[in-house]
């Protein structure tokens, strides 16, 4: 059994088994990894990546799937290391390390020669042309120089061109949220781009911030509210949601920013506020969204690949087909005693789980593009293979030019 250690000393998450995952590609090795330590008061969403098999990891775990398309192995301790099957044709398992695991190292790699398992070390090192391997204080330069593009991508080669205007795209977030902790959805409109080889402007807009909707999003071309785990931007997104909702600007939810989609319709139909996620707000008059332990037959968190089943003739359908594998990480859905109301409304219930009753993608008819899915197709983008979603919107985007207003006046009753 053979080892070999890539350790990069970077506090962001994001960046956690990148390096390591370029290596194992390179050599065509098998990965695996020792879940490190993250200050998450710093990087909430450090660990927002779900597998297919339903765990949460490092979002930079996203990485090793995008190039190989395989989820990294789980080792629960530095002594089950040993318990690695050996990899065929007699190649090394790479473990990255971050900085968590680093303190101690020495007596931990002791212990494995002890037992009788050989290792490497590699480290990672910056440089003037990009971060770069070394072995012994030598930098191997024939695995090339590794940096970063504007999407957050790895790559050792220049970007791609692009022919044309940009395309004004909001993703409502912190740059440091969707940059150093996870990565996922910026990749992956980064992929979609490159399919319509269209460029395109991501401008991050803080769901915190203090200016009207309107100040921040009315030159934007689309809007894009991604998931997490803080529910202190749930009220940013309604508020965007709201004002695209009422603009005609293409907008995608992936995950929370569904909920908040269809919070801000909620919000619109009944002309009040008092509508909101329970999960954000427990004392809220009407919950848009409860928990799915409160309902019978449903679990309490639901995590994994799972198939959403679409319906004929809405644009979900269209684009994915009638049925279609997504990842999902969500304790809420949508509630049940509001769907007729906002059906009614026009907000159309275009996909669900397996068994009918969870909502799992929205939409709006009277838009150009207002779409929503409470899984997260983002991580099943890869470079040359988009996902039809993302692809979807910035073709939203492009087309949807000048903007026609939606009436979203509240329902009468």
């Amino acid at each position: 059994m053979s080892l070999i250690f890539v350790a990069h000393d970077t506090p962001q998450p994001a960046q956690y088994g990148a390096m390591a995952a370029i290596l194992a590609a390179r050599l065509h090795s098998p990965l695996a990894y020792l879940e490190p330590e993250w200050d998450l008061s710093r990087y909430p969403d450090a660990r927002q990546h779900v597998t297919a098999a339903g765990v949460l990891v490092t979002s930079g775990l996203i990485w090793h799937e995008r190039l190989g398309g395989r989820t990294a192995q789980r080792v629960p301790d530095w002594a089950a290391l040993a318990d690695l099957p050996e990899p065929a044709d007699g190649r090394a398992w790479v473990i990255p390390l971050g900085p968590s695991q680093l303190a101690g190292l020495p007596d931990r790699l002791k212990a494995l020669a002890d037992r009788g398992i050989s290792h490497q070390w590699v480290r990672v090192e910056p440089s003037s042309s990009g971060l770069v391997f070394s072995r012994g204080g030598t930098a191997e330069t024939d695995w090339g120089y590794w940096r970063r593009d504007r999407f957050g991508r790895w790559t050792a080669r220049e970007e791609p061109l692009h022919v044309g205007p940009a395309l004004r795209i909001a993703l409502l977030g912190s740059r440091r949220d969707q940059w150093d902790a996870y990565p996922a959805t910026l990749a992956a409109l980064g992929d979609a781009a490159d399919g319509m080889s269209r460029p395109v402007d991501i401008q991050f807009v803080s769901p915190l911030a203090t200016q009207p909707p309107g100040d921040l999003l009315r030159d934007m071309d689309g809007v894009l509210l991604p998931g997490g785990s803080a529910m202190a931007n749930v009220a940013g997104q309604i508020a965007a949601a709201r004002y695209t909702l009422a603009n005609g600007i293409p907008t995608l939810g992936l995950c929370l920013g569904m909920q908040t989609m269809a919070t801000a319709v909620a919000q619109a139909m009944l002309g009040s506020e008092r509508v909101n996620l329970a999960e954000a707000d427990p004392d809220a008059a009407i919950g848009s969204f409860v928990a799915l332990a409160d309902t019978p037959g449903l679990p309490a968190h639901r995590l994994g690949e799972h198939l959403m089943l679409t319906h004929p003739g809405d644009r979900i359908a269209t684009l994915l087909g009638p049925r279609f594998a997504v990842r999902y990480n969500h304790r809420f859905h949508l509630n049940p005693a509001l769907k007729g109301d906002l059906e009614r409304y026009g907000l159309s219930i275009s996909a669900t789980d397996s068994g009918g009753t969870i909502a799992d993608g929205i939409e709006f008819g009277r838009h150009a593009f207002y779409l929503g899915v409470q899984g997260h197709p983002e991580l099943s983008s890869a470079p040359g293979r988009p996902h039809p979603l993302l692809t979807a919107f910035l073709a939203a985007a492009a087309r949807t030019s000048p903007r026609v207003s939606v009436p979203v006046e509240p329902a009468s009753r």
